[in-house]
């Protein structure tokens, strides 16, 4: 009987023991839980950074393309942290858009490029836009009215006029670049079309008197010549 009535103590000592201090301990559990969902957040959070930063493989989904990384006025020479390449599907890439960001770094900026913008070669100025031409030629950009209406490529030869006087700006250049009209954003009116041409000094200076003419309402237009044709 002594026995029973030890072995019944012992099993409620023991119970005691399992289970001492119950609310303290329930406490304690939900304490390390709250820590462990803690930690298990921060390493989620690291993972959803260093994903969100790893840039694009390039054998990702869709086609290289150059884009603006920063905003550059028109004249500055691209530097190789001003651009960066991004997958991009052809639906949402120009025809035109470059590849490789050495197309792009050390040419100028043919007008202001605005960040995360694909990058064309009608933007550019420099590199090899004049090469084949004669020593003497520069490159100048003018704004022009729809220069897709009588279909100017790049390699035409074109005379340059201005509306207001008839008067010709330059005669038989050669179009390096043509860029399209950009529409309106709702804040103003969009840019126009660009076209830019070999020109000599002579010719240059011509263009220039006719640029300054814009301000009185002319506008200059060109005319493509009779057998136009990739410059020889």
């Amino acid at each position: 009987m002594a026995g029973g009535r030890w072995g019944s103590s012992w099993r409620r000592e023991r119970g005691r023991a399992a289970w001492p201090d119950g609310p303290r301990r329930r406490r304690a559990r939900r304490a390390r839980w709250r820590r462990w969902a803690a930690a298990g957040l921060a390493a989620l959070a690291v993972l959803v950074t260093v994903a969100a930063l790893r840039p694009t493989p390039a054998g990702g989904a869709g086609v290289p393309t150059v884009v603006m990384a920063r905003d550059v006025a028109a004249g500055q020479t691209i530097r190789s942290d001003d651009v960066a390449l991004s997958a991009r599907p052809d639906g949402q890439r120009p025809v035109t858009a470059l590849s490789t960001v050495e197309e792009v770094v050390g040419r100028s900026a043919g007008a202001p490029l605005s960040a995360r913008e694909v990058v064309t070669p009608e933007r550019l100025v420099g590199g090899d836009l004049l090469a084949g031409q004669p020593d003497d030629r520069v490159a100048l950009s003018v704004p022009v009215l729809d220069a897709a209406s009588v279909g100017v490529r790049p390699g035409d030869h074109v005379d340059l006029y201005a509306t207001g006087s008839g008067t010709r700006a330059a005669t038989d250049v050669v179009v390096l670049t043509v860029r399209a009209p950009e529409e309106s954003t709702g804040l103003g009116s969009g840019a126009p079309a660009r076209v830019t041409l070999a020109l000599d000094p002579a010719q240059a200076a011509e263009v220039a008197r006719g640029l300054s003419a814009l301000e009185a309402g002319q506008s200059l237009v060109v005319a493509v010549r009779r057998g136009s044709g990739p410059a020889q």
